[in-house]
């Protein structure tokens, strides 16, 4: 029987659906792993005496004590501490670390992290909350501002001016 005039072994045409709208861009509060990069995760329960080193992300969750050496983003989980140097591409912290700190390109302090040591980088951020007990050295300065004083320019910048004389 064919209700509102449709025969019964008629072919459906395929239902076409509309493009889906494209999803809104978040930009994330920490940078996502590139998906040709594999992420590490070290675990909560899980406490490391040695050194490290590696490409790749590496996730933090437990203790860490040495050299750490990476070639990518490591990320120190609120909770995890490190007891050592560390050195990757971009640092992200939220747990503890006491040691030096290196960074070719980055490195943040979020709200719950606590740092006693040096740290190094071009770039660093720290958030209100964060504890920070050492020293702190930025590279990649202007070529202007770490350039070197001559003595010709130290004789310029000695000599007063014409309208100073009496």
């Amino acid at each position: 029987m064919a209700l509102f005039g449709k025969k019964g072994n008629e072919e459906r045409p395929p239902v076409v659906q509309p493009p889906a709208a494209a999803a809104p861009k978040i930009t994330p509060k920490e940078p996502t792993p590139d998906a040709t990069q594999e992420t590490t995760y070290f675990g909560k329960n899980l406490k490391i005496t040695g050194n490290i080193s590696g490409e790749g992300s590496t996730i933090l969750l437990g203790s860490f004590e040495g050299e750490f050496n990476l070639n990518g983003h490591l990320k120190v989980a609120q909770g995890a501490r490190i007891k050592g140097s560390v050195k990757a591409t971009e640092i992200y912290i939220n747990g503890s670390v006491d040691g030096t700190i290196e960074a070719s390109k980055k490195i943040h302090l979020d709200n719950t992290a606590t740092v006693k040591g040096r740290i190094i980088a071009p770039k660093i951020s720290i958030l209100e909350g964060s504890v920070f007990d050492g020293e702190i050295q930025m590279s990649g300065r202007s070529a202007q501002a770490s350039k070197p004083i001559t003595p010709e320019s130290a004789k310029t910048a000695t000599t007063p001016a014409a309208s100073d004389k009496k």
